[in-house]
C-alpha cells in the first residue's frame, strides 16, 4: 500500500494546476488566464471547441512540443508553505507548527494540479470541405482535499482531536471519520483527430459547428474519497512507474502488465467533443462546448479497496514533527481502513465539462472574450467549482501580441495572468504565466508556466 501512496503523492507533488481547462497545452490561452472559446480556431480548438477550426486563418498550422504546467493551492500561506518545507526537508518543527500545518491543510483545495503537453499538433484547412486537426497529447491531472480529522491525524497523530472522541480499540470507518477527504490523479495519453466547418454563410452571419474523437490510453490512476458516506479507493498503474505488485501475481483476478514499452497503457477508452460558434458582423463571436464525453476503462494492474473499518493508530505525540513520521501515519491509517485486492475491470468517466464564450473584436488590435466553464460529473481531473474568465490580446505591433486578464474558480483563486508571443506569417512563439502574482502572494501561493516555439502557419484558405 505504501507504494499507492507513493504513487498518489508523485501525481500531486510533480504535476501542476488541475484546472481541467487543457489550457496549458496553448500558451496563448494560458496567458489568458484560460480563456480560449472564441479565440482559439487552429489544433489549438481540440478539446476546447471544435467548431472553431471552421475559422482557420492558415492551410497548414502545425506545433512540436508545446505546453505547460502549473500548481495551485488554497491551503498555503507564506508562513505555513516555509513550515511544509521546512518538514518536508527533515527540519523538526514544533506541536504549535504542527496544528498550523494540520489547519490549513483542513481545505477543499489543498492541492489542484496538472501537467498538459503536445508532443505534436496539425490542422488542415481545405476549400469547400472544411478543416481537420490531429494531435497527440499527454494529460495529468490530480486534486487533493482534507478533512478536519484526516488533516489532524496525519499532521498531530495522538494529539488529534479525533483520539479524544473515539474509545480505545473501537471501531471506527473512514467512510464517517474522513467525508469530505479526496485524492484523485490520472494520467492519459491521448491521440485526437477533430473537424469543424461553417453551416450557415450569410453576409453578416455565420455559424460553425464541429466534434471531435480522442483514443485513449490510461497510464495511471489512484483514488481515495470519502463522501457522502461513500469510500472510493482504487489504483492502477502502467509498468513504466514501476509499481511492486507482487503480491497479487498469483490471483486469478489480477491481469499483470509488465510491458517495456513506451507506454504500456493499463487503460483505453474513447472521448467525445461537440461544438458550435457563431460569428457576428465579423466583430461578435459566439461558443458553446461539451467536451469529454465518454469513459476509460482499466483492466489491467488494477487494484480496489473496500472500506473494512480499522482502530486508530497507538501514535506517541511529541513536540517534534518530521515529514516521514506524516507518511507512516497516513500508511498505517489507509493500510489499517482500506483492504486492497485485484479485480478485473473498472470504467471511469472522463471529466465532462460545458463550455461557453463570447468575444469581441475592437478594431484590429485589441480582442475580448469571456469564457465560463462547468464541471457536469466529478471523474478524476475535472474542476471543483465553476471557472469563470476575461482575456484579452492586444497587438500593439504587427509582430507582437501581448495576452492578459483575470480568472477565477476552478478551486483556484483570482489570477492575473500575462502572456507575450512573437507573430509573424509564418511563425509564432510564446510564453506566458496563469498568474503574475502568484509566486508573491501571501496566500494561496503557487505558479504556472506554458511556452510554445516550434509553431508554424502555411498559406491563407480561401473563403468558402
Amino acid at each position: 500500500m505504501k507504494k499507492m501512496l507513493m504513487l498518489a503523492a508523485a501525481f500531486l507533488g510533480l504535476q501542476a494546476s488541475v484546472l481541467a481547462q487543457t489550457e496549458l497545452s496553448s500558451f496563448s490561452a494560458t496567458g489568458r488566464g484560460g480563456v480560449m472559446n472564441t479565440f482559439v480556431n487552429d489544433y489549438q480548438a481540440i478539446g476546447v471547441n471544435p467548431a472553431n477550426l471552421g475559422r482557420g486563418t492558415s492551410i497548414v498550422t502545425f506545433s512540436i512540443a508545446e505546453g505547460g504546467l502549473a500548481v495551485s493551492s488554497q491551503a498555503f500561506n507564506k508562513s505555513t508553505l516555509k513550515q511544509f518545507i521546512d518538514a518536508a526537508d527533515g527540519s523538526e518543527i514544533t506541536l504549535e507548527d504542527c496544528r498550523d500545518l494540520a489547519k490549513a491543510f483542513t481545505s477543499d483545495n489543498v492541492l489542484n494540479a496538472g501537467v498538459d503537453f503536445n508532443t505534436f499538433a496539425i490542422s488542415i484547412n481545405l476549400p469547400k470541405f472544411g478543416s481537420l486537426a490531429f494531435s497527440n497529447r499527454q494529460r495529468a491531472l490530480g486534486h487533493a482535499a482534507f478533512n478536519k480529522n484526516f488533516s489532524e491525524l496525519l499532521f498531530l497523530g495522538q494529539d488529534a482531536q479525533l483520539y479524544n472522541d473515539v474509545a480505545p480499540g473501537q471501531t471506527v470507518y473512514a467512510s464517517k471519520l474522513f467525508d469530505g477527504t479526496e485524492i484523485k490523479a490520472s494520467w492519459v495519453n491521448e491521440w485526437n483527430v477533430a473537424y469543424g466547418r461553417k453551416i450557415i454563410d450569410l453576409p453578416m452571419f455565420n455559424i460553425y459547428g464541429g466534434a471531435g474523437y480522442r483514443y485513449i490510453q490510461g497510464m495511471a490512476l489512484y483514488e481515495f474519497s470519502s463522501k457522502g458516506g461513500d469510500v472510493k479507493a482504487y489504483s492502477a498503474a502502467s509498468p513504466v512507474l514501476d509499481i511492486n505488485y507482487d503480491d497479487y501475481l498469483n490471483d486469478p483476478k489480477f491481469t499483470y502488465n509488465d510491458a517495456d514499452g513506451l507506454l504500456s497503457p493499463v487503460g483505453r477508452g474513447h472521448g467525445f467533443d461537440l461544438g458550435l460558434s457563431a460569428e457576428i458582423a465579423k466583430i461578435v463571436k459566439v461558443g458553446v462546448s461539451v467536451t469529454d464525453i465518454g469513459k476509460i476503462t482499466w483492466t489491467e494492474n488494477l487494484l480496489q479497496a473496500q472500506d473494512r473499518g480499522f482502530k486508530l493508530p497507538e501514535i506517541e505525540g511529541t513536540d517534534e514533527y518530521s515529514f516521514e513520521d506524516a507518511g507512516d501515519i497516513a500508511k498505517t491509517i489507509i493500510d489499517s481502513a482500506l483492504v486492497f485486492s485485484p479485480v478485473n475491470e473498472l470504467k471511469t468517466d472522463l471529466p465532462t465539462r460545458f463550455r461557453a464564450g463570447v468575444g469581441v473584436k475592437l478594431g484590429s488590435k485589441v480582442e475580448v472574450g469571456l469564457d465560463y466553464v462547468h464541471a457536469l460529473n466529478t471523474a478524476p481531473g475535472n474542476i471543483t467549482q465553476d471557472f469563470f474568465g476575461l482575456g484579452i490580446d492586444v497587438m500593439p505591433l504587427s509582430f507582437l501580441r501581448f495576452s492578459t486578464g483575470v480568472s477565477t474558480g476552478a478551486g483556484d483563486k483570482l489570477n492575473l495572468p500575462l502572456g507575450l508571443a512573437i507573430v509573424t506569417p509564418v511563425y509564432e512563439f510564446g510564453v506566458s504565466t496563469r498568474d503574475i502574482t502568484a509566486p508573491f502572494t501571501e496566500n494561496n501561493p503557487g505558479g504556472s508556466f506554458a511556452m510554445g516555439f516550434l509553431k508554424f502557419k502555411i498559406g491563407k484558405p480561401k473563403l468558402l
